[in-house]
C-alpha cells in the first residue's frame, strides 16, 4: 500500500510553520542558557544562532511572524522541544466520519448518537451476524450505510468506507468509542500547518481498568516519533487528510494497521500530532481475561510491524531472573520466587 507524499500534494517536505501558528515549549524542555536548549524526544542540546535567539523571543511572544520564526518553530515541533497550538476551525469543516463495525449494534447505537449530524458519516459493516440490524442503526441515526457480506477485519472495513469518502478530511471512529461534542473542531486546527497529515485526541478507557488502556498515550501533547512515548496513533480515533492516505490501510494487516499507516505517513515526510486536550473514551473489555486477549491480538502485530518498518520498535527483552521469579509467583511457588 502506498501513501501519498507531501510533494504530491504540493507541499514541500521542508515547509516552515505557517505564519499565524503559535507554539509553546514543551514543560520538560530547559533552556539552560541564553541560546541552548535542552529536551525533546529523544532528548539532545540545540544551540541557537543569534537569529535563533531572537526568533525564539518572537514564539515566546507570541505567533510566528517572520521567516527566523517559522524555521525555529519547525525545528523546535520536530524535536519535540514545543509543541503547534491549535487554532480555530475554520468556518467550514470538510470532513466525513467512518465507522468500520462489526456484531457491536449497541456500541453502534451509542457511537452514533455521540457523534450526531454535525458531518456526514459513513458506517461499514464488515460482515456483521445481523445486517438489518446494522442498517436500522444507520438509518435512525441517518448516517450512510456500506455493507461488506464477508468480515475483513478493521483495515479492509476503513477501505471501504474510505472509498466513499470525497472530503478533504476522514475521522475514523470505532464503533466502540464516544466522542463528545466539538471534539473535531479541538484537532483540525492543527491542519493549518501543511505538513501534518493527521492529528489523533486522547483516547482513554470508559471505565477503570487495572491494565489501563494501550490506546491511551497520555495527558501530554507530542509529536509522533517511533521509539519516543507516543510512536504512534490508534485509528480508534483520528483526523487525517483525505489524500495523504492514498491507498489506505494495508488489510493483511489485521491488527496493527493503523501504526502501519502512521509510520508510513511519518516515513513519506509528513508530520502527525497527538492532541490530549480533546479527549474521547473506548470501551475496554470488562474480564481481566478479555483485557488479556485484546492485549495478545495487538501485539501478534510485532513481528509483521517490524519487518516492514525495520528500526521503528524494538524487541522486547526477558532477563532470566525477573521471569523465574514471575513464573514462579503465578505458579504459587512463592519460596522459588524469592529465591530467583
Amino acid at each position: 500500500m502506498t501513501v501519498a507524499t507531501p510533494e504530491d500534494l504540493g507541499v514541500p517536505s521542508r515547509a516552515a510553520m505557517p505564519r499565524g501558528m503559535s507554539v509553546v515549549l514543551d514543560p520538560a524542555t530547559r533552556q539552560l542558557a541564553g541560546d541552548v536548549l535542552f529536551g525533546g524526544a529523544p532528548p539532545r542540546l540545540l544551540r541557537l544562532s543569534g537569529t535563533g535567539v531572537g526568533a525564539l523571543a518572537e514564539l515566546r511572544s507570541g505567533p510566528v511572524r517572520s521567516s527566523a520564526g517559522a524555521s525555529l518553530a519547525r525545528r523546535l515541533t520536530d524535536a519535540g522541544l514545543a509543541h503547534p497550538v491549535p487554532g480555530p476551525p475554520p468556518d467550514h469543516l470538510d470532513l466525513t466520519v467512518v465507522v468500520p463495525v462489526r456484531d457491536r449494534l449497541a456500541d453502534l447505537r451509542e457511537c452514533l448518537r455521540c457523534l450526531g449530524t454535525a458531518h456526514p458519516v459513513v458506517v461499514v459493516d464488515d460482515g456483521s451476524a445481523d445486517p438489518d440490524g446494522v442498517r436500522a442503526a444507520c438509518d435512525a441515526a441517518g448516517a450512510r450505510l456500506v455493507r461488506r457480506p464477508v468480515a475483513g477485519g478493521p483495515a479492509a472495513a476503513r477501505n471501504a468506507g474510505l472509498a466513499t469518502v470525497a472530503t478533504d478530511l476522514v475521522a475514523f471512529v470505532d464503533s466502540d468509542c464516544r466522542v463528545t461534542p466539538g471534539w473535531v473542531d479541538g484537532l483540525v486546527g492543527h491542519l493549518a500547518d501543511p505538513l501534518v497529515a493527521g492529528v489523533a485526541p486522547r483516547v482513554a478507557p470508559a471505565a477503570p481498568s487495572l491494565l489501563g488502556s494501550p490506546l491511551d498515550l497520555g495527558d501530554r501533547p507530542a509529536g509522533v516519533v517511533p521509539m519516543t512515548r507516543v510512536a504512534y496513533l490508534p485509528t480508534a480515533a483520528l483526523v487525517v487528510r483525505r489524500r495523504a492516505l492514498g491507498d489506505g490501510f494495508d488489510d493483511r494487516f489485521r491488527y496493527g494497521e493503523d501504526v502501519d499507516l502512521v509510520w508510513q505517513l511519518l516515513d513519506a515526510g509528513w508530520r502527525l500530532r497527538y492532541e490530549p486536550a480533546v479527549q474521547v473514551t473506548h470501551r475496554e473489555p470488562p474480564s481481566t481475561g478479555g483485557l488479556l486477549r485484546r492485549r495478545f491480538h495487538y501485539g501478534t502485530s510485532a513481528a509483521p510491524l517490524a519487518r516492514r518498518h525495520p528500526g521503528h520498535l524494538t524487541h522486547l527483552v526477558v532477563a532470566p531472573a525477573p521471569a523465574a521469579t514471575v513464573g514462579a509467583l503465578v505458579a504459587g511457588r512463592p519460596g522459588v520466587a524469592a529465591a530467583a
